[in-house]
C-alpha cells in the first residue's frame, strides 16, 4: 500500500476544494500548491532514503 504524505494529502484536499468550487484559484493558492508539492517531494526522497538504509542495515545484519 502506498500511503500519502500529509502535504501530498494537503494538496490533494485543496485541489479538490478548487475543483468544487468552494475555493477560487488565484495567485495565492498556486503558491501554496506549489510550496506543498516541493514538500512533498523532499518527504518522498526522505522516506525513500530511510527505506534505503533499512535495507542497508538489515542486509548487514545478515
Amino acid at each position: 500500500m502506498d500511503s500519502k504524505s500529509i502535504p501530498e494529502l494537503l494538496k490533494r484536499s485543496l485541489q479538490s476544494h478548487m475543483a468544487e468550487a468552494d475555493l477560487r484559484e488565484d495567485e495565492e493558492t498556486q503558491v501554496i500548491i506549489a510550496k506543498l508539492s516541493v514538500l512533498s517531494e523532499k518527504v518522498a526522497a526522505a522516506k525513500a532514503k530511510a527505506l534505503e538504509k533499512r535495507a542497508q542495515r538489515i542486509a548487514d545484519e545478515q
